[in-house]
Formats: C-alpha cells, sequence, structure tokens
C-alpha cells in the first residue's frame, strides 16, 4: 500500500500572484485589474505630495523616483496614469487606491477634463529617441512609420505640440527602468545624455502641462561610474535638471507589504511572541516604528520576524548588477531561497525561514557580487568566521547561530535590528536561553564571535585589519603608468579580419588590433610595416594624463595614414575611465603580492574580489571602447564612433589588393600550410612536370591533389585543352579575376633579358600590394608560368643552368627557392633557325626534342651531353673541336651564351645556316664515339678468339664447353660471360669491365687500353684451353700434340690439335732434335728462338689451310 504523502509548507503557504509578476508600464496601464490589492504606503504618498508642491509651485517639469528594485515605483506609476486616464471608470478606481480625495493639491497639478496623453516608455540598452517616438506614435493610435526615423528635435516637438493641444489636460511621459537609456548612453550604444537635459528644459518652457518621469533604481550619477571622472561631471549636470523623490519605502512599510505578498492558511501561535521580542528591540533603536509592527511581523511567517524586519534594508544594497528586490527573493526559485525553503519543508517539520538560512542563499547565488560591493571586506570576515566555525566545532547549532549573527551584523545599518540576547533567543525558540548563552561564549572563545558591550550586542570577530584602500592608494602613488602589455592581455585583443574580403577573393586577411598610449601609436605608424602577416593596424591609443581629448585626436590624425600600409588611430571617449580602471588594477595586483595578505585570509579574500570586479569592469570598458571610438586614417574624413571594423578592413583590402587573384582553396591559399596540405601540394607538383599533356595531369580518382588541381588549376583555366592536347597557358579571359594583372607583372620583371631573376624575387613581387597572394599557393602558380612558358624560360639552380626540373629540383625549391634563378631567353629569326637545326640533328642522332618548343632544342642538346656516358664525357680520343664543344656544353651555367655565342664562335659560324651545318659532324662524333670504341674492342676480341660477328651462337657453344675446365677464376668469369654474350651493349660492356677491372662509369682511355691487353690475354688462354680440352679423352696408341700459337701485331691466334700415329713418332723425334740443334747453333736468345718457330709455325699452318682450300 502506497504512503500518504507528507505535506510541505508549499501546500499551505503561497506568494500572491500580485506581488510574483513584475509591473510593466506599457502594458498595464488601462486594465482595471491592474489596480487590485494595489498598497499606497506613506512612501508612495509623499512622492506623490512632492511632485503636486513642485508642480503648483515652480516650472519643475522633470522628475526621477529612485529607489531599489520591486518597492513599488512601477506600480505607482501605473496607478497615476490611470487616475489621469481618458476611462473615467478607471480614473475613479484609481483615485480610490491613491486616496487622491484627501489631495486637493493633486486636482491643481493634474486637473483632468478628458483624460491626459499617457506616453510609457520601457528603458532598453538601446536608443531612448527611438523608444520615445515610438511610444508616442503608440499612444496616438498611429502605426509606426520606419521610414521616419525619429530624432532628438521631433520628438521633444511632437510632445511639446501634443502639450498645447491639451489645455485643459496635459502629457504624461513614464521612463521606466531608465537606468538602462543611461547605462547604454555610458557605454556609447545609446543616445547622448545631454537628450535627456534637452527634454528637461524644453518641458519647462511648453505651452500646456508636459510631465516627464524618469523611474530609476540608482541616481543619475551612480550609472556614469563606468565613464570618465570629466564625463560624470556632465551627467551631474543633466540630472540637476530633475527633481529626485527618493522611493525608499520604510521597514514597516515593507513589512507590511510581505504580509500582504505571504499567503498562508494557518500560522503557528508562537510567531506572536517572537515577533514581539523582535519589535521591541527594533523599536529600543527606533522608537517612531508604528505600535502594530509586531502584528505585521507576525503575518510574514514563515519569514523570521528579523529576517522579515531585515528585508527592507537588504532590498536597499546593492551587490554590483545583482539589486534584487524583496518580492524577486519571495518568488525567486534560486537554491536556498525562499520558495526553495517552502518546497522541501515538511509542515511537521517546519519552523521558520532565519537570517541563517539567508546566508546559504547569499553563498549560493550572490557571493561575487557582493565581494565586490562595499560590504565586501565585511563579508570576507563573515566568511572567514563561518568557515572556522564549521572547521572547529561540528555542532550545527553552533554553526546556525555564527550565520544568524553574520547576517544581522552585514544589515544592521537600516534595519535597527542587532544580534542581542533576546533576538537571538527569539530565532531559536526550543532552545534554553542558558543553553543559547553557553552557545555565544563558545563562539567566543573560538574568536568567531565577539560581544561589543557600547552596542549591547553580539558580532562577527574581526580577523584582518589590513587597510585594502590605503594600500591601493599607496601602490598608485608609486605606480608607474598605464602597463599596455597587461591591457592588451586583459582586452584580449583579437585581430580583426576582413570578412567580405575573404568571401569574395578566398584570401584570409587581417589588421592587428591594439592598445598602446600616443607615442606608441606614433612610433608604431612611423615607417610601419606588417611583421605577422597582418596588413595594417588598428590603434587604439589612450592620450596621457592631462592631455586634452582635442590634442591626442590632432596627434591621432597626424600619425595615421592609409599608405603604404593602412594605420588607424583611435581615441576612445571613455579613455579617462580605462586609464582610472588600469592604473587601480596595477595597483590591486601589486597589493596582491603584499606578504601581509599571506597570513590574513580574510583581506586577501577582499583583494581578489575586488580585483575580479575591476577586472570586469576594465573588461567592459575595453569592449566598449572599441565601439566609442573615432578612427583616424590620415585624411579629412573620420570614421564615426559605432562602425564596425571588419568591413572597414574589407575596404581597405580591398584597396590595397586590387589585383589579388580568386583562389578557393582552404587547404594552401593560407601562409602555413598543414603536413597533410604540403604532401598533396608536392604531389601535383610532381604531376605538373611530369604529367603535361594528359587529361587532369593524369590524376586518377579523388586524391588531396585532385582537389588542389581542380581549385588552382583547372578554375583558373592555366591548364586547359589547347587544340588536341592540353598544356600550361597564359591566362585567358576565362580565368579567375587577377591572373592577367598577375603575368604581366611578373613578365615585366623579365624586361632587362642578361639579368636572371631569383624566384624569391617573384615570390616577394606576388606576396606584395597590389597582389598579395598566400605562401602556400607560391610554388604551384610559379610551376605553371614555367611550365607555360618552357619556350623562353631557362632554369638555374646554384648558377648552373638545369635542362630539365625533375622531381628533386621541385622539392628543393620548395625548400630554398632563393638557390633557383631564372632568365627569360628573346628568340630572334636566326636564333630561331639555329634552334629548329639543333632540334633536326638531335632527331637524326636519335635524341628527342619538340621543334615546337626552341628552348626545348636547347636543353635537349645540353641534356644530351649531360646524359652522354661517363667514358665519352672524359675521352681524349675525340677531335679538338667536338671535344671543345662538349666540353663547353658539360660546363653551361648559361644556355643562351653557350648556343648564341660560345659555340658559334667555335665553329667560326657566321650564320644560322653555317651554324647547323659545322655543328652536325662534330654532334655526330660526339653522341657515336661510345658506341664506335665499342664496337671496335668488340672486333679486337672476336678476332683474337677467332670468332665471326655473324655466328654469335658456335662462340656460345665454345665458352660453355670451357665452363669450369680452365682452372682460372678470371678465365673461366671471361668464358662465362661468352657464354651469355649476345652482342648487346650490356653484354660487352660485361665483359669490358671484367678486363678493365673498373665499372662503365669509372672508364677512362688508358682503362680501355689496358682491358684490350687483357683480352689478348684472355683469349689465347681461351685456345689454350680449347686444346687441352680437345686433346683429353684421345687413344694412347697415338701421341697427341695440341699446338696454339699468336703471332703479330694483332695478336692473331692459331690452335691445332692432331694425332700422330706410331710409325711417325720416330721421324718427328729425330727431326725435332736437328731442328734444334741447328738453332741453338746460331747463338741466339730462347725467346728469338721460340719466335721463328712461332712465325714458321703460322706460315705452314696458313699453307696447308690454302691448300686444303
Amino acid at each position: 500500500m502506497n504512503e500518504a504523502k507528507e505535506p510541505m509548507l508549499s501546500d499551505i503557504v503561497q506568494i500572491s500572484g500580485q506581488y510574483q509578476r513584475s509591473i510593466r508600464i506599457d502594458g498595464d496601464i488601462g486594465p482595471a485589474a491592474a489596480l487590485d490589492g494595489y498598497v499606497f504606503h506613506a512612501t508612495a504618498s509623499s512622492v506623490v505630495d512632492g511632485m503636486c508642491l513642485q508642480l503648483t509651485g515652480t516650472r519643475q517639469r522633470c522628475f526621477t523616483w529612485t529607489g531599489p528594485f520591486g518597492g513599488g515605483k512601477s506600480s505607482l506609476a501605473v496607478a497615476l496614469a490611470s487616475a489621469l486616464h481618458s476611462d473615467s471608470g478607471l480614473r475613479k478606481k484609481a483615485r480610490a487606491a491613491l486616496h487622491l480625495d484627501s489631495k486637493p493639491a493633486f486636482d491643481k497639478a493634474f486637473p483632468v477634463r478628458k483624460g491626459w496623453l499617457v506616453v510609457p516608455v520601457v528603458g532598453q540598452r538601446g536608443s531612448v529617441i527611438t523608444a520615445l517616438g515610438g511610444a508616442i506614435r503608440k499612444a496616438q493610435g498611429k502605426s509606426f512609420d520606419g521610414r521616419n526615423k525619429p530624432n532628438a528635435q521631433s520628438v521633444i516637438s511632437e510632445l511639446k505640440a501634443e502639450a498645447k493641444a491639451r489645455p485643459n489636460d496635459g502629457v504624461l511621459v513614464f521612463i521606466d527602468e531608465m537606468g538602462k537609456f543611461l547605462e547604454a548612453s555610458a557605454l556609447g550604444s545609446g543616445d547622448d545624455v545631454y537628450f535627456f537635459q534637452e527634454l528637461a528644459e524644453e518641458s519647462a518652457r511648453a505651452d500646456g502641462r508636459l510631465v516627464v518621469i524618469g523611474v530609476l533604481h540608482q541616481s543619475f550619477v551612480q550609472y556614469s561610474t563606468r565613464l570618465g571622472i570629466d564625463t560624470r561631471d556632465d551627467w551631474a549636470k543633466v540630472q540637476g535638471r530633475y527633481l529626485d523623490l527618493p522611493f525608499v519605502a520604510a521597514s514597516d512599510e515593507v513589512v507590511e507589504l510581505i504580509g500582504s505578498a505571504i499567503e498562508a492558511k494557518k500560522r503557528p501561535d508562537w510567531m506572536r511572541e517572537a515577533s514581539e521580542v523582535v519589535a521591541d528591540a527594533i523599536r529600543s533603536r527606533r522608537p517612531a516604528i508604528g505600535k502594530d509592527f509586531a502584528v505585521a511581523l507576525s503575518r510574514c511567517w514563515p519569514l523570521h520576524p528579523a529576517m522579515a524586519a531585515l528585508l527592507g534594508p537588504i532590498s536597499k544594497r546593492q551587490f554590483g548588477q545583482n539589486e534584487r528586490s524583496t518580492f524577486g527573493f519571495l518568488s525567486s526559485v534560486e537554491a536556498h531561497g525562499f520558495r526553495s525553503y517552502l518546497q522541501s519543508t515538511p509542515i511537521s517539520q517546519a519552523t521558520w525561514y532565519r537570517p541563517s538560512d539567508y546566508w546559504d542563499y547569499l553563498r549560493a547565488n550572490l557571493e561575487p557580487a557582493i565581494l565586490a560591493s562595499p560590504d565586501g571586506h565585511r563579508w570576507s570576515q563573515a566568511v572567514e568566521a563561518v568557515e572556522r566555525a564549521e572547521a572547529k566545532s561540528g555542532d550545527p547549532l553552533l554553526v546556525a547561530m555564527i550565520k544568524n549573527i553574520a547576517v544581522i551584523d552585514l544589515f544592521r545599518n537600516g534595519s535597527g535590528l542587532a544580534a542581542d540576547l533576546p533576538v537571538l533567543s527569539a530565532l531559536f525558540y526550543k532552545v534554553p536561553q542558558e543553553q543559547i548563552a553557553e552557545v555565544l561564549r563558545m563562539l567566543a572563545s573560538l574568536k568567531v564571535a565577539l560581544f561589543k558591550s557600547y552596542t549591547g550586542a553580539w558580532s562577527v570577530f574581526e580577523g584582518s585589519d589590513f587597510d585594502i584602500d590605503a594600500a591601493i592608494s599607496q601602490a598608485l602613488a608609486a605606480s608607474p603608468g598605464i602597463d599596455y602589455a597587461k591591457l592588451s592581455q586583459l582586452m584580449g585583443l583579437h585581430p580583426v579580419v576582413a570578412k567580405r574580403h575573404y568571401h569574395e577573393t578566398g584570401s584570409m586577411r587581417w589588421m592587428e588590433l591594439s592598445l598602446r598610449s600616443i607615442e606608441q601609436a606614433e612610433k608604431i605608424a612611423e615607417g610601419y610595416r606588417p611583421q605577422r602577416g597582418e596588413f595594417g593596424q588598428f590603434i587604439l591609443a589612450l592620450p596621457n594624463r592631462g592631455m586634452s581629448t582635442r590634442e591626442a585626436r590632432k596627434r591621432a590624425q597626424a600619425c595615421a595614414h592609409n599608405e603604404p600600409w593602412p594605420v588607424l588611430v583611435g581615441i576612445p571617449s571613455n579613455h579617462a575611465r580605462i586609464a582610472e580602471l588600469s592604473a587601480e588594477l596595477v595597483a590591486l595586483e601589486q597589493v596582491k603580492e603584499r606578504h601581509e595578505l599571506g597570513g590574513d585570509p580574510v583581506a586577501r579574500r577582499e583583494v581578489f574580489a575586488r580585483l575580479a570586479a575591476t577586472r570586469s569592469d576594465l573588461e567592459d570598458q575595453l569592449q566598449a571602447a572599441i565601439s566609442l571610438c573615432m578612427w583616424h586614417d590620415g585624411s579629412d574624413q573620420v570614421i564615426e564612433p559605432g562602425a564596425k571594423l571588419s568591413p572597414i578592413a574589407s575596404e581597405l583590402a580591398d584597396v590595397l589588393y586590387w589585383a589579388c587573384p580568386h583562389v578557393w582553396s582552404e587547404l594552401v591559399n593560407r601562409d602555413s600550410v598543414s603536413s597533410n596540405s604540403v604532401k598533396a601540394r608536392r604531389d601535383l607538383l610532381h604531376a605538373m612536370i611530369n604529367a603535361e599533356g594528359q587529361e587532369r595531369l593524369g590524376i586518377e580518382g579523388f586524391p588531396a591533389e585532385r582537389g588542389l588541381f581542380e581549385t588552382l588549376l583547372a578554375a583558373s583555366k592555366l591548364y586547359r585543352k589547347d587544340g588536341e592536347s592540353w598544356h600550361f597557358c597564359q591566362p585567358s579571359e576565362a580565368s579567375a579575376e587577377g591572373f592577367s594583372e598577375l603575368w604581366m607583372a611578373t613578365r615585366k620583371a623579365f624586361a632587362d633579358v642578361n639579368a636572371r631573376v631569383g624566384i624569391d624575387e617573384i615570390y616577394a613581387l606576388w606576396t606584395s600590394p597590389p597582389f598579395g597572394m598566400k605562401q602556400g599557393v607560391l610554388p604551384v602558380f610559379l610551376t605553371a608560368f614555367l611550365l607555360a612558358h618552357k619556350a623562353n624560360i631557362a632554369v638555374y639552380k646554384g648558377g648552373m643552368f638545369i635542362p630539365r626540373l625533375s622531381d628533386a629540383d621541385i622539392d628543393e625549391c620548395l625548400q630554398d627557392p632563393s638557390r633557383f634563378t631564372l632568365r627569360w631567353i628573346a628568340i630572334d629569326e636566326d636564333k630561331n633557325r639555329i634552334l629548329e637545326g639543333i632540334s633536326k640533328l638531335l632527331a637524326e642522332i636519335g635524341e628527342k626534342a619538340g621543334s615546337s618548343d626552341p628552348l626545348e632544342a636547347a636543353r635537349g642538346l645540353v641534356a644530351m651531353v649531360f646524359n652522354l656516358p661517363e667514358w665519352s664525357r672524359r675521352t681524349q680520343r675525340l677531335s679538338e673541336t667536338a671535344k671543345s664543344m662538349r666540353d663547353m656544353l658539360l660546363k653551361a651555367s648559361d644556355p643562351h651564351k653557350v648556343l648564341f655565342v660560345d659555340l658559334a664562335s667555335l665553329l667560326g659560324a657566321a650564320d644560322g645556316k653555317s651554324y647547323v651545318k659545322e655543328l652536325r659532324a662534330p654532334l655526330q662524333e660526339i653522341a657515336t664515339a661510345y658506341p664506335k670504341m665499342l664496337g671496335e674492342v668488340e672486333a679486337k676480341m672476336l678476332a683474337a678468339l677467332d670468332a665471326s660477328r655473324d655466328d654469335l651462337e658456335s662462340l656460345r657453344e665454345r665458352a660453355q664447353s670451357l665452363a669450369g675446365v680452365a682452372g682460372n677464376f678470371r678465365l673461366d668469369a671471361f668464358a662465362t660471360r661468352l657464354g651469355s654474350y649476345d652482342g648487346s651493349r650490356e653484354s660487352l660492356e660485361g665483359i669490358l669491365s671484367l678486363a678493365a677491372d673498373k665499372p662503365p662509369r669509372d672508364w677512362v682511355d688508358r682503362h680501355i687500353d689496358a682491358a684490350l691487353l687483357e683480352l689478348a690475354q684472355f683469349a689465347r688462354r681461351f685456345r689454350e684451353a680449347e686444346a687441352f680440352v680437345a686433346v683429353q679423352g684421345r687413344k694412347a696408341r697415338s701421341e697427341a700434340i695440341a699446338v696454339v700459337i699468336g703471332a703479330g701485331a694483332e695478336t692473331t691466334t692459331i690452335s691445332r690439335s692432331f694425332a700422330i700415329s706410331e710409325r711417325h713418332r720416330k721421324t718427328v723425334e729425330d727431326k725435332a732434335a736437328e731442328l734444334a740443334s741447328m738453332l741453338q747453333s746460331q747463338g741466339l736468345g730462347t725467346d728469338v728462338l721460340l719466335a721463328i718457330l712461332a712465325k714458321a709455325g703460322m706460315k705452314l699452318a696458313t699453307v696447308k689451310e690454302e691448300s686444303n682450300g
């Protein structure tokens, strides 16, 4: 079975609906229900009497009612307006509510025949003139005409005309929450405060009755605390035109109103007794309190009588921007508030809402604001005391007691209430007085509370005697001045982005926004050049102490300029207030570091609170400063306050970068590119130099570089289809804006055809006005420019000509563009003939060169020499002309000079035709030197091996039959390579490398000579091995003989193997002995004798071959 839900206090206690809603005068004047339950207390009555006295006895027509939130000002405004209404029934009800029949002065001051024109305006942070103009038209029953914007003069004239048209009635203007208009004026977002002065002066002079009432929560001058000192004096003058009527309800009036607002179905009996105690305690200090005060207090249950008595004075306190009305507190649902108490407390446990509960409410919701208020010091002491009590004792009664003492003590001024023993006992009606006394003794021993005999009451122990104001004054006296770096940091100034320019061009640009002294602004403006990527400066300049605003503006105008880089200087109208707060902030920062604060948590808490409040106020002022600035650009024109800075920055960027090419790429159209974008850009650049001619540069699918290709090259039409093929081209009419101007300016950089232009110089041209291109796109558009003009541009790296750009060159240029220079090659008719001739010659020797591109022919010629085998680049076995031409081309640092000056002189050519004719022979000699050398080597090797080029198959078979037989590693290697010899260049280079004992890249002439001798040796040994292989395995009855003979300059070798039968052996032996004896008798050396035998053997073998043939 479900348990019945326990009833809560909120089930029997309600806040009257009338007190929960706030009055809005522009909506509540007219309905009679708005007057229901209205309480016309003595304060409201004295305000009406004061106005009547002034209106009948003086020319004063403008008033301000000043009082705390929720004091009933707006309710009185609605009642007063209803008493002057054209509806007689409503007038009658309002007159009764205001007891006007007992006020004859009212009918003199506010005579009514048909009814007054009532113009209600509710304040907002904006223009009072616009709001008042709209309210007048609404009161007249007209629709608002948006075309005719009201101004100060038209609004005042309209009001005077209406007053004149109503001789028996009048015009009543109510400006509720007038403070919001004043705040807007103080921050520069509203109208000049002078309008209020003008309105007051004109209403006093008006024919007829024109009465203006402004409703404020604090005085005029308090609203102006956000301004500088001079301006505050001006505001004080404006306030002088308005008679201020304080609207501060007395404590007993507030208690009476609270009693009306709290609707309780029943109240406990003990409430009356506690109310008597509290009423007597207040009466002892405030004898004027009425005899029914205790009854009024008892009607406020479940608020404790002490709490009810404190709410009036509390509502008059201002905590920062957080004034709280009494009724705002009663109806608020904030934590630890009254509504929260009603909803969370069961009826069975109900006592009352004490000041200790209110302490919890203040700590939870308003502590920062209180710390920053004049009550901050006492609040810090109270918090310290409560925290000490909580730390040293776990007794809830003790903690509740110090909280009650703290709240009563904090708001004792104005309440007449003090924390004496009877009042404290009344807070805890069930606790015996002896126990209360014991708790108070404990608090005293813990140095948390203190009994002051001169007041007869308890208060919070004052744990701090540190004088913050004196410390601030001391720091201010020694202050060196404003710390602009600190101010800029505090202000959190962000660069001003030229947003519209960015949306229109794709290039993000900004101007720095900084805060400086006027001297610093002058130094920056003189010779200013951008440092961190910005293109100009907005400088908020603060005048020095003692410098007039006029002089500061004069100096700002003198130092500001638009060219070469824009520097705009502005003097904010609230500069005096900024200087004042800045000095205070610096002083507080110094006070914060004082060693005395180390052991004084109360003072430390307060200093930090003051610091936070000053910083917050200064931030508001600094933010307002930008909109309160009158900007100077050095011309006669001044940019008026309130102008947005981003559109100004866009206009300046448009003028400065009028020729900026439009590029829509978030990835690379910036100065700092991400690592992913760097890779994509590199891949695109490689595709540009390797795949020109292919659609989309051969990029398949959608890798990152495809996106860059589309946004940079396709969108700009720099890579497009020209005829049948795709090429890099000059900008066309279809190209994005700015590219044609960029191309023309770059072309002009090559005006001197003999000069070289650094790539870094071109980058500097492109990044400067009027182009202002971003670093990220420069390599792409430069490569496009080079490829579009490859017929005329020569590229150099470290001073040396590069025939063709490679991936490595691109990567190096990305890292260090200063190593690369360019030269424009101007081609006349004669040079064109030479280049076309070179192109044909290159084609003859098998080199590729596009004849449509003359400079490509020059590149081809240099590339051909650079691509020669190393031996060809070193050999001396060329004609003198060919050698000189080769060396000249290898050292070419300037193709133009080499082709058209040096080579022409070497060849002795007078014109293009003879040049080409003379070039053919040495060019062919250079190109064919290596193949020719290899051919000669091959012929000699084959002759030594007794082999033919036409029958390499049999040579390979011979070599394969010798594999592994020779017993010599090098000869085996030779045989192995011969076994796969196919006559190709590579296989011949392999054999020659073995003979020379060097790879082809290291060959010079002497290596080839040595290799020829080594090949002859290889060939002889090869033939010997062959003879040995042929003799192996013959029958024993015959004698096997193998002879290998080599003789003559050609080192030709002959090998024979044959068998001698048994019957010829004796003859061979005898004749051999006879021949040896005969030769030995000649007295010749052994070598000579062997040579004679070799030659004879060659002749005999040759004769036998011929006879056989």
